[in-house]
């Protein structure tokens, strides 16, 4: 007998704001992105490699501090930096490094668990274990362009 799995899909839009700005928003939030000055942005916002970046860094956040209320431990001095080389051919990030300062009075005996748990947020496991990208483009509609009025 096979079980069925639910895929849940997810969406989000990406909009065009001015100069190089975009926004993301999903929910009822949203995210101001552009880029450096001498990108060419007027530095309104992070970059998207900036936002990948807090996204692992938040992810991986998140889950510790799910593992340090589930063991009653407090988040107090807990803090993650992120760090990131990149690469090229194809140009994108070569390493991303997350640097831990663990709660005040953290038992190290427990640093390999916490490891664990945190290697397993979602982020990591879709960087770890690429998901499938496509880019589709939509077809404008005539009506709301303008074409083919009246035919």
């Amino acid at each position: 007998m096979s079980t069925s799995v639910e895929i849940k899909k997810e969406s989000m839009t990406i909009s065009w704001v001015d100069g190089v700005q975009l926004a993301a928003e999903v929910r009822n939030h949203r995210v101001l992105v552009d880029q450096p000055l001498q990108e060419g942005g007027q530095d309104r916002g992070v970059t998207p490699i900036e936002m990948f970046v807090a996204s692992l860094g938040t992810c991986i956040g998140y889950y510790a501090v799910r593992f340090f209320q589930r063991h009653k431990i407090p988040s107090t001095g807990f803090k993650i930096a992120m760090e990131w080389e990149y690469a090229d051919q194809p140009h994108r990030i070569g390493t991303l490094t997350a640097r831990v300062d663990l709660p005040t009075n953290f038992d190290p005996a427990m640093r390999e668990r916490l490891r664990k748990v945190m290697e397993g947020c979602t982020v990591h496991n879709s960087i770890t274990i690429a998901p499938v990208v496509s880019i589709q483009f939509a077809t404008p509609d005539k009506a709301k362009a303008g074409e083919g009025a009246g035919k």
